[in-house]
């Protein structure tokens, strides 16, 4: 096994133990059910229902029990994996004006409404009409998950 390998792996299995302990301290204390932001924050890093606790259920991507923080970073600036390189999906980057700024540093389309986010968390597909990176789940998202997902997502510095 090469050295680069074995790296990256001990790399990603780092991040996934402090994607771990991230959510089992959310667990331990649920959202404020008034609040979009800490219910949005809650199905970011843990890919679960604020009311029920039950996982959201998603089609596509990696199969395997999952939360948006996992790829995309419990801060959502993205991460680097062995696999691939997910986008930074805090909300000021997505509607940048200039495009987004992808994972390479170069910039890409711009999100121009919460209609083709949802469209790309939801349908995969991006806001020029392209299809995602096959890393990217299908999440079958309420109306009020989603609403709580964005005011999160609009919440990150």
């Amino acid at each position: 096994m090469s050295r680069a390998l074995l790296v990256s792996g001990i790399a990603l299995l780092l991040v996934g133990f402090a994607g771990l302990r991230v959510a089992s301290a959310l667990l331990s204390r649920p959202p404020r059910l008034d609040d979009a932001v800490a219910r949005g924050q809650w199905i970011f890093l843990t890919g679960t229902d604020p009311d029920t606790g039950l996982p959201i259920p998603y089609s596509g991507g990696p199969m395997m029990s999952m939360a948006c923080s996992d790829c995309h970073g419990p801060d959502g600036r993205g991460l680097r994996t062995p696999m691939f390189a997910s986008p930074d999906i805090r909300y000021r980057n997505l509607t940048d004006p200039a495009g987004m700024v992808e994972p390479d540093g170069t910039r890409g389309p711009q999100y121009r409404s919460d209609e083709e986010i949802r469209r790309a968390i939801t349908d995969g597909i991006g806001p020029d009409g392209a299809s995602l990176a096959w890393p990217m789940p299908r999440w079958h998202l309420t109306d009020q998950q989603f609403a709580d997902l964005l005011a999160y997502l609009k919440a990150l510095p």
